[in-house]
């Protein structure tokens, strides 16, 4: 304990204090309910009552104060003594897992006494005068306004419950009657580790998600803020369940997964930890006893696969080129691989760092553009799905193109035509849009077969202005041959560009160069 000079506000409080409990010992008494033991509380305030009809006696006070009797009394006694003559002492600072408190020594009980009986209107503070009861089996409860005794029942007051509720550091919803408290993530199919507090008397457990815990918050602190019982580790019971939810049963690890470590629960306790640290410990060492399987042993989302690759894989809803790279990687794994969501792009983000060139070979045959691309991407690191994506896209593009049929000495209208064909089929609408209005000439018959192309596209209204009315009119009876050209099968597009030129007048208008003429 600390010690610290006094001063005139101090002085004053404590006046104050003794004032009001001259001419009442009613403040010092907690409210009782259910098994609260009435007899010993009437024999606390009897002795209580004794020192307070001494209240004017200075010596009596002196003596009512010394080392004998029961606590209160004496700290009460020493505190209607200093009304008398009101010689402030220095002020002690007292350490309590809740943060130091001051106090002024005005007698020879302990420090929790003076605490209690000098800040009487605070009940969390007068509950200090009562440790020690709680420690010999009575449970006490100090909500803001009231301090309760409920004797050896440990169930809180209802109003007590009602407050811890409604001051609980997260946001839950109760679930089972009631009796459950969790956060949203909780309440789903989708299995999520989390930490627990069992609070025994009250029948309610508090559960909050690896998701929605905080390093600045504490469940524990808050729930016990307020609570004094015998045995404050059996009446709230810390855990941490990582939820794994596993095919295998009895049969897999998950089984015989370490239970929480009694230094990570003991720092908890202590208010050493915050909820995210509990959790995150928690999973480090269980992580510590995994890394030693050697089998694999696939985990996603909370659902344990075992060595059932082909079950895991399916889990994840890859996309057909996800699962052609995970298909390449996954058979080179051992002992555990863990996800915390059923998704292919989780899976190939934990594969990248050791496995990037085989994952993008699976996906880019090309081997000098695999390589280009792992380099772009070790470079620039990104999300590994999206590069696979686009590279899957380019891979596709590439092939579209390669697909249709070569030509050689086109005609203007030949070469426009197909210009734009190809870009549809490779790069898209928007892509095809774009070359036929940069390619556009101001006169000529690509002007309307450029509008048929245009409505085949569903762009027509758009650019209709940039078109005469015969161009319209030519255009728009060409537009189902377009279509037919733009996205028809690949192996009938060389028949579709002839039947499109035929239709707009163009009898010669080239050949194929991968064919004989």
């Amino acid at each position: 304990m600390r010690v610290r000079r006094g001063s005139g506000g101090r002085e004053g409080e404590l006046l104050k204090s003794a004032k009001k409990l001259r001419e009442s010992v009613d403040p010092l008494i907690p409210e009782l309910r259910g098994e609260a033991p009435k007899e010993r509380f009437e024999k606390l305030r009897s002795e209580l009552e004794a020192v307070r009809e001494e209240r004017d006696d200075e010596k009596a006070l002196e003596r009512a104060s010394g080392r004998w009797g029961e606590p209160l009394a004496r700290a009460y006694a020493g505190l209607l003594k200093f009304y008398l003559d009101p010689d402030l002492p220095a002020l002690v600072v007292a350490p309590f897992p809740g943060g130091d408190v001051p106090f002024a020594p005005l007698g020879r009980a302990p420090p929790e006494a003076h605490i209690a009986v000098q800040q009487f209107s605070d009940p969390r503070r007068l509950l200090y005068g009562y440790l020690e009861w709680a420690r010999k089996g009575f449970h006490f409860f100090a909500s803001p306004d009231t301090l309760y005794c409920t004797g050896r029942s440990p169930r809180p007051p209802p109003e007590f419950l009602t407050t811890q509720l409604a001051g609980l550091p997260y946001r839950l919803t109760s679930a089972d009657g009631g009796r459950i408290f969790q956060c949203a993530h909780l309440g789903g199919t989708s299995p999520a580790p989390f930490l627990e507090v069992v609070w025994a008397g009250a029948d309610r457990s508090f559960r909050v998600c690896a998701k929605c815990v905080r390093d600045d918050r504490q469940l524990l602190a808050r729930l016990t803020t307020g609570v004094a019982g015998p045995s404050p580790e059996d009446e709230f019971v810390v855990g941490v369940d990582l939820h794994i939810r596993c095919e295998l049963g009895s049969r897999c690890v998950h089984a015989r997964l370490p239970e929480l470590s009694k230094s990570a629960r003991r720092s908890y306790v202590l208010g050493r930890t915050s909820d995210r640290e509990l959790l995150d410990n928690h999973k480090v060492e269980v992580g510590k006893f995994l890394d030693g399987v050697r089998e694999p042993l696939f985990v996603a989302g909370g659902r344990c696969f075992g060595d059932d690759r082909a079950a895991f894989l399916a889990a994840l809803d890859a996309t057909p080129d996800e699962r052609r790279a995970l298909e390449e990687v996954l058979p080179s794994v051992q002992g555990r691989f863990e996800i915390d969501e059923a998704a292919a792009s989780r899976a190939l983000e934990r594969l990248w760092p050791v496995h990037a060139d085989a994952i993008v070979r699976a996906i880019v045959p090309d081997h000098a553009e695999a390589e280009r691309l792992v380099k772009d991407a070790r470079a620039s690191p990104g999300r590994v799905s999206e590069l696979l994506r686009r590279a899957a896209e380019t891979g596709r593009a590439r092939a579209r193109g390669e697909a249709l049929p070569q030509y050689e000495q086109l005609s203007r209208e030949a070469a426009f035509v197909d210009g734009v064909a190809r870009v549809q089929r490779i790069d898209g609408p928007a892509a095809a849009e774009r070359k036929l209005l940069q390619s556009l000439p101001r006169e000529g018959k690509e002007r309307g077969l450029a509008y048929g192309l245009l409505r085949a596209l569903g762009r027509g209204e758009a650019h209709s202005w940039q078109f005469s009315d015969t161009e319209r009119q030519f255009g728009s009876a060409l537009e189902p041959l377009a279509a037919r050209l733009l996205t028809g099968p690949s192996d009938g597009y060389h028949e579709a560009l002839t039947a499109l030129l035929a239709a707009a007048g163009a009898a010669e208008w080239g050949r194929r160069a991968d064919s004989p003429a």
